[in-house]
């Protein structure tokens, strides 16, 4: 007799009348998931920030214009004294000014203000790849673990079946007075302990399903029907190895662009230290400095600015040797995510192979599961076992079947995993 059989699709899709059920596989739930996450539109967001900020690091080359005025009314009569005739002087006076001015050196400020400002614009770049890549992930492990409680509720149903099936024989024997009602008990007793595993599991399974419509922004009670099986093979496209791992991994990426935008810090710590000449143009209109007359008169000047920082206390070197630390630091954190990727990849590779192994050690024990459920069962019924040993091999059929179950969600998600610690998801390698 053959145990395992398929459940029919309306058994398992349980749903609300009258709401249409959507399919969605993998590939399309990702696209959803990718289209609404909230994390990679913030990330998005972050990253134009820092393109406008380098771009606004990047006018401090170009000459400035800015324009200015005063009125100043003086309360009080005064006259002023030229060779002992008093001249009064009028109350009001004004004046508007514009000016242009544009920095020759500014001691290396300008420069190191832009190059860390383009350095964090391409750290958000980073940033918008390594949050898409973990919401992939997340995504990948979600739509997975929904297929696996999808296979567990299948699984359960047969397993109930089975049960109830041979239930009813034993009913209809102690009836005819051929068994004890303790072995019937015994087996009613396993039906509603699966009955109650069952229902256990289509509650994780709705629940998992849910956790899927809220991460693709819908209606956590909006009803889909996954297409692809966990039980379906995947294998890893292609080796990644370490080296090519790490000159692919984002976060890699960050932490080196962390050291340099650090080495650009060091710099520009120093740099309002250093030696800034500037040079100008003014047009001023007003009223001259001694308002006699009230006239207004245009004033045009030419002037450089040169500022020769002499003495600080010691500030400039005090800086440079914090930033010098800061620095330090950051290059212990790159070796140290160096190694972790290392041991990322490594890890990852050894789960997949050793899942792969284990499946075929899961399948080729649910048949033998299977196979000592119908024997010990027929055994049962010729009188040749004890109901005991009918209930022990129901537990390891189920057992069985829940070993399978998890060890092929967790091979899915060991590919998955790989493919985010070598970095290759987006790149052609």
């Amino acid at each position: 007799m053959k145990i395992r059989h398929l459940i029919l699709a309306g058994v398992i899709l349980q749903v609300t009348p009258g709401l249409a059920q959507s399919t969605l596989s993998y590939n399309e739930f990702e696209d959803k998931v990718l289209e609404y996450s909230l994390a990679i539109k913030q990330s998005g967001t972050n990253l134009t920030a820092m393109k406008k900020a380098m771009q606004t690091a990047k006018t401090g080359f170009f000459p400035a214009i800015d324009a200015s005025g005063s009125y100043q009314y003086r309360i009080n009569d005064y006259n002023m004294d030229f060779g002992g005739m008093g001249v009064p002087m009028k109350h009001d006076s004004y004046s508007a000014e514009v000016g242009i001015v544009q920095p020759i050196y500014a001691g290396g400020n300008i420069i190191n203000n832009y190059k860390a400002a383009k350095i964090q614009s391409e750290m958000a770049e980073q940033a918008l790849q390594l949050t898409t890549d973990n919401i992939i992930l997340a995504a990948e492990s979600s739509y997975w673990k929904t297929a696996a409680q999808k296979e567990m509720y299948e699984t359960m149903c047969q397993y109930v079946d089975i049960i109830k099936q041979l239930t009813e024989v034993l009913q209809n024997k102690y009836n005819d007075g051929f068994i004890s009602k303790t072995d019937l008990i015994q087996m009613q007793a396993r039906l509603k302990e699966a009955e109650l595993q069952r229902s256990g599991s289509l509650q994780a399974y709705h629940i998992a399903k849910q956790n899927m419509n809220i991460m693709m922004g819908a209606e956590p009670m909006d009803s889909i029907i996954i297409t692809d099986s966990i039980s379906a093979v995947s294998e890893m496209s292609q080796f990644v190895d370490v080296n090519t791992a790490l000159q692919l991994r984002a976060d890699l990426k960050i932490s080196q662009l962390d050291v340099e935008y650090q080495k650009r810090q060091l710099k520009l710590s120093v740099a309002k230290y250093n030696p800034s000449l500037s040079v100008g143009f003014k047009e001023t209109w007003g009223t001259p400095m001694l308002n006699v007359s009230g006239e207004t008169m245009f004033n045009s000047i030419l002037f450089v600015s040169l500022k020769l920082p002499i003495f600080h206390w010691g500030a400039r070197f005090k800086s440079k040797a914090t930033q010098k630390a800061l620095l330090l630091g950051k290059e212990y954190a790159l070796q140290d995510k160096t190694d972790k990727i290392k041991q990322e990849v490594a890890k990852a590779f050894t789960n997949i192979t050793e899942y792969e192994k284990q499946i075929n050690i899961a399948k080729e024990n649910c048949r033998l599961a299977e196979e000592n459920l119908d024997l010990n069962t027929f055994s049962y019924s010729e009188g040749k076992l004890t109901i005991l040993d009918v209930l022990s091999a129901q537990l390891t059929w189920i057992q069985s079947y829940s070993s399978l179950i998890q060890t092929q969600f967790n091979h899915k998600v060991a590919l998955a995993e790989y493919k985010k610690a070598t970095g290759s998801r987006y790149q052609k390698l």
